[in-house]
């Protein structure tokens, strides 16, 4: 989305009309500033579900529907396409309240507020709830098959790929003379510690300073060893992570684990965080797909509520569908 064309869409709108962008990231629709209000009130109308927000970013407030809205909202307003791609504008018989707009401005930056500043909100945000326990959405009966399957199948998958395991160590381990393999200790289920395993990819020196968080989409971090960048770019590192997978630490699918250093400034936000000590963290995520990597405690925050949301509803057809979209991401090359 053009930035400064929705600035110059909304400082021309008569606050009858709401203009529509199509956010790939997110599959939704999304609209700002005078489009958000009046898309609110519509879609509140027609008992259709929506998210809302302030946008720091944009200075503006926001409201995201989902992906199939607009063949709902045609059957009542006036829909049509706007001048660029992805963008349509629904018209309203009557124009809003402006104080109704600014007051409900004041009070979701009065929210934005309340999150530290943060903007968390997210595609599914509005399917997780705020004010009760998120209980897990696996039976235990489920929970054990999976539990089976993640361990049989790590241990296939790490005979089959047992060459390309060596190779890795080997280059690993020429770049700088360095252990080929990195350990960290990570929060897992239960709340309990334990050692995440990974092939290195950064300098020995890499947190001579403390804790940090890698950046730059985790690709172009600095830190980063040579063969280090390449392992990262096709997620070869995460190889050594089939050894949790089997020993009972990780699952395929789940959270993705973090360290207490954070996980204690995560809490200080959003206490929900502990809900997900319930199940296994996992090699890959629903939340992956949308946030990539936590670089800051922003997106922390936005990942928590994936995280939420995959834990009050996985079930076999949802790791499945996680699995396959991971599959085919690295293989196209997708960077996440």
């Amino acid at each position: 989305m053009d930035s400064s064309q929705i600035i110059s869409d909304e400082r021309q709108n008569d606050c009858s009309t709401s203009h529509l962008y199509f956010n790939e990231e997110m599959h939704s629709w999304i609209a700002y500033g005078y489009s958000a209000y009046s898309l609110r009130l519509s879609v509140k109308k027609q008992l259709i579900d929506s998210i809302r927000g302030f946008s720091t970013t944009m200075q503006m407030p926001y409201t995201v529907v989902n992906k199939d809205v607009l063949q709902k909202l045609n059957a009542f307003y006036e829909v049509s396409k706007g001048d660029a791609k992805n963008h349509y504008i629904i018209k309203f018989p009557e124009e809003f309240d402006i104080n109704d707009y600014t007051r409900w401005v004041n009070k979701l930056k009065e929210e934005l507020d309340a999150h530290g500043g943060f903007d968390t909100q997210t595609h599914v945000s509005h399917l997780v709830p705020k004010d009760r326990f998120i209980k897990d959405g696996m039976n235990p009966f489920s929970r054990h098959l999976k539990r089976i399957f993640d361990m049989s199948a790590s241990l296939v998958v790490m005979i089959i790929f047992s060459p390309l395991f060596v190779i890795c160590a080997i280059l690993v381990k020429k770049e700088d003379g360095g252990p080929a393999i990195f350990k960290q200790e990570r929060i897992g289920r239960f709340g309990r510690p334990f050692y995440i395993y990974k092939f290195r990819t950064m300098r020995m020196d890499a947190e001579a300073m403390g804790p940090q968080l890698s950046h730059g989409c985790g690709h172009n971090d600095p830190r980063l060893t040579k063969i280090g960048v390449f392992l990262r770019a096709h997620h070869l590192d995460e190889l050594p992570q089939l050894w949790n997978v089997f020993c009972g630490d990780m699952a395929f699918v789940g959270p993705r684990p973090e360290r207490k250093f954070y996980i204690d400034q995560i809490l200080e936000h959003d206490k929900r965080y502990e809900y997900l000590y319930q199940i296994r963290p996992g090699v890959t995520s629903y939340a992956t797909f949308y946030n990539g990597y936590t670089d800051t405690m922003e997106k922390m925050l936005r990942r928590l509520e994936y995280d939420l949301y995959y834990l009050g509803h996985c079930s076999w057809k949802f790791d499945i569908e996680i699995l396959m979209r991971t599959f085919f991401g690295i293989v196209f090359g997708k960077k996440f």
